[in-house]
Parts: C-alpha cells; sequence; structure tokens
C-alpha cells in the first residue's frame, strides 16, 4: 500500500478512536446512527470477488479503506454504505466500468440528466461508473467515481431533484472522509456533507471577495456560514457580496443564505424583501438577464422567461426553456397568455437540439397544451432523442390528480 494512504489511515483510526473516547460524542447530523463506530473491515477475498464480479478497481484509498479499517458505518449523512450496498444488485454487469462522465468544476444545474444519463427504463444505467457511499437524507447523496475522468473522487447529487452533480473538491476518499471526521468534531455544519470547501474563514473570505468564479465565490459564502462561529470580517465579507457582488446570482445566493442562517449565528438581516429588489433589478438589467437569481429571490416572472426561450444562443434557450417546463411554479402567472405560451412550445418542439425539443414535450404536459398533441404524434413517429420519446410517451400518460383537487380547488391548466 501506498505510504502516505497507509500513514492518513492510521491518522483516521486514530482520531476515530480519540472522538469514540469522548465523555459526549459531537453532535453531527448521523451520529446517533452509527455512533463513530465502522462496521468489521473486509477480506481481500471479498473485494477481489466483487471487483471480479463488476469489472472494475477500485480507488485505492476506498479499497485501503475497506480492507484495512472499516466496511460501513461511521461517516458523512446517515453513515457509510457497505460495499455490499453500495450499487443496485439488478444492474446488469459491467455498469461500474462504464465511465463516469462528470468532472471537478461548478455543479452541474438543471437539463444534466437528459445530457448525460439515459432516459428511464429496463435498460437504463443511471450514474455510471459510481457507487453510492453515503445518504444524507431525502435523495441527496454521495457517490464515488470508480471510472472516468474523475475516479477516486467523491461527488454529491440530489438524484430526483435539480441539483446535479457536484465533485467535491477533495482530492480522494480518505481526504473527503478525514475532513468530515475533522469538522464533525470540531462543530462544524456538516449536513450533505461535501458542499462546503475545504478552506479557513480567511481563504473563504478571500474566495468570496476575488475569485473569477461566480460559482465557487457563492459557494465560499455558504461555506462560511457553515462554520460554527463567523467572525466581524467574514459577517462583513458576505453583507459585501449580498450588494456589491459583480454577478447577480452570488449575491442572491448570499442574500437567501443570510434570510436563513441569520436566527443561527445571531444576526438580523434588516430589510431582506428590499435588498431583494434591488438585486432582482440588477439580475434583470445584466447580460444575459439572469433567471437563476431571479428564481432565488422569488422575483421571477415569465416575461422574463420567455425572451430568453427565443434568444439566439443555444445555452440561453436550454436554461430557460429548463425553467419553462420544469420550474413553472417559479415564475409569476399574471401575465401569461395562452397563445405566447402554444407558440414558445411550438417553436421548441420544432427545434434541431433534442434537449430543447425534450423541454418543449414537458411545457406541453405541465400547461395542458392538448392542442399540441398532435403535433407530438407527428414528432414521435420520426424522432430519434430517446428523451423527447420518453416524455412523449410520459406526455400521454393519464396525468396523476393533483393533491389540491382533493380539496376541491380547480385542476386546469395554470393560466
Amino acid at each position: 500500500m501506498p505510504d502516505a494512504d497507509h500513514a492518513r489511515l492510521c491518522r483516521i483510526a486514530g482520531k476515530l478512536a480519540a472522538v469514540r473516547a469522548m465523555p459526549v460524542l459531537p453532535s453531527a447530523f448521523g451520529v446517533e446512527a452509527h455512533g463513530f463506530e465502522l462496521g468489521p473491515p473486509l477480506s481481500e477475498a471479498v473485494v477481489a470477488e466483487y471487483e471480479e464480479r463488476h469489472e472494475v478497481a477500485l480507488p485505492a484509498g476506498y479499497r485501503l479503506f475497506v480492507t484495512e479499517l472499516g466496511d460501513g458505518g461511521a461517516g458523512p449523512g446517515c453513515g457509510l454504505r457497505r460495499l455490499d450496498t453500495s450499487c443496485c444488485e439488478r444492474r446488469r454487469s459491467g455498469h461500474l466500468a462504464r465511465p463516469s462522465p462528470y468532472v471537478p468544476g461548478p455543479r452541474y444545474l438543471d437539463d444534466w440528466e437528459e445530457r448525460y444519463e439515459d432516459p428511464p427504463g429496463p435498460d437504463r444505467v443511471f450514474l455510471r461508473g459510481t457507487l453510492g457511499i453515503a445518504d444524507h437524507g431525502c435523495s441527496l447523496v454521495s457517490r464515488l467515481t470508480v471510472t472516468g475522468p474523475a475516479r477516486g473522487r467523491v461527488f454529491n447529487l440530489d438524484h430526483e431533484g435539480p441539483l446535479g452533480p457536484y465533485v467535491v473538491e477533495d482530492a480522494d476518499f480518505l481526504a473527503w472522509y478525514e475532513r468530515w471526521l475533522d469538522e464533525a468534531v470540531a462543530g462544524y455544519d456538516v449536513g450533505w456533507f461535501g458542499e462546503r470547501l475545504p478552506l479557513q474563514e480567511a481563504e473563504l473570505v478571500a474566495v468570496l471577495a476575488g475569485e473569477p468564479s461566480p460559482e465557487r465565490r457563492a459557494r465560499a459564502g455558504e461555506s462560511l456560514l457553515q462554520l460554527p462561529v463567523v467572525s466581524e470580517g467574514g459577517w462583513t465579507a458576505l453583507t459585501d457580496a449580498m450588494v456589491g457582488d459583480a454577478h447577480p446570482t452570488v449575491r442572491a445566493v448570499v442574500w437567501d443564505l443570510l434570510r436563513w442562517q441569520r436566527h443561527r449565528h445571531g444576526r438580523p438581516l434588516d430589510d431582506a424583501e428590499a435588498i431583494a429588489d434591488d438585486i432582482a433589478r440588477y439580475a434583470r438589467s445584466y447580460v444575459p438577464p439572469d433567471l437563476e437569481a431571479l428564481g432565488i429571490l422569488g422575483r421571477l416572472a415569465f416575461a422574463d422567461v420567455l425572451p430568453e426561450v427565443r434568444c439566439p444562443d443555444l445555452e440561453r434557450r436550454r436554461r430557460a426553456a429548463y425553467r419553462l417546463a420544469w420550474k413553472p411554479w417559479e415564475c409569476s402567472r399574471e401575465d401569461l397568455q395562452r397563445d405566447v405560451l402554444v407558440e414558445v412550445a411550438g417553436g421548441l418542439l420544432d427545434e434541431d437540439d433534442p434537449v430543447l425539443r425534450s423541454h418543449g414535450v414537458v411545457v406541453v404536459r405541465q400547461f395542458g397544451l392538448t392542442g399540441l398533441h398532435p403535433v407530438l404524434r407527428r414528432l414521435q413517429r420520426a424522432e430519434t432523442g430517446p428523451w423527447v420519446l420518453h416524455n412523449i410517451e410520459w406526455c400521454f400518460e393519464e396525468p396523476p390528480v393533483p393533491a389540491s383537487t382533493a380539496r376541491g380547488c380547480s385542476d386546469d391548466p395554470p393560466f
């Protein structure tokens, strides 16, 4: 085994023993389930059989952990999964050997599943090349990449929501695990662990103030508020970013964080709604208009989204079409006109890009645009995009009865 990995493993073992010896265990999320105890380690023979059966070699650090330290138990979220529960037994052989496409960088957002994954069906291979290693409640999970460009790295995912994969900044499984242990003992907020940047307060303030990537600046703001205590300088950096960052989404993210976390840190956020109005004006003046920021602020209208669906830039059209298809409830409907929506949906169905056509099908379903069903039937006969075909079939299924109907509310389309 590599000397560096062996040294880290010994250090982790010592830290686990030390925390178990504490008179009172840290009150981190999930501790009640595992008490900082690991399951028994696996034999070499068991791991070798697993690798042969799945046609893959486990990353070195993770393999060392499960054979020398423990399999399952103490870990982020509700605890580490055992190796034998890390992937679905019903999946066909070879799914772990297929490379995962996800790479380090910003979180994959919006239509990540339609771009990188197979549609639902009997032959689907979902999240290929990865193992499930931790569950954080609801549909939030951490997975370990075993095949692909991010091999050995952990990524977080909301597998039933729009928040796509985010490859965490820890270099490998052992670095990720040791950071969780250190932060849990130190009293950090370790819910959905790995979202926080692995930096101290001064470094986070520097990222928030000067990092070129807006996504990383926003994550630095979130990371600051996961510290047990935020200094006066850290709080000033957050409020400065909320009103002065160059990117509207960073302002909106920090505003939302401060709005929800002010009580935890004992810091009131005065004039929150007026600040949101100012950020919304800035988001609409930005080029291109920042729909994400407006959605976070609760200020998004269909009048903001529809022009973006028609713009020449493909990525802007995709993001706007996704929001129209999958997040229509975020938009104020006061200005929505049915004939305009029919025109927009029809234009999406006629796009060359299969992602846009797929979103167009969902718009038809979401808004009950039954007049476009003949267009969908014609499209279905010639379509080759698997997600477009999947969503057309879904569109023609009997829609579920909304919960509001049981209370006597109308289930008419939202116009």
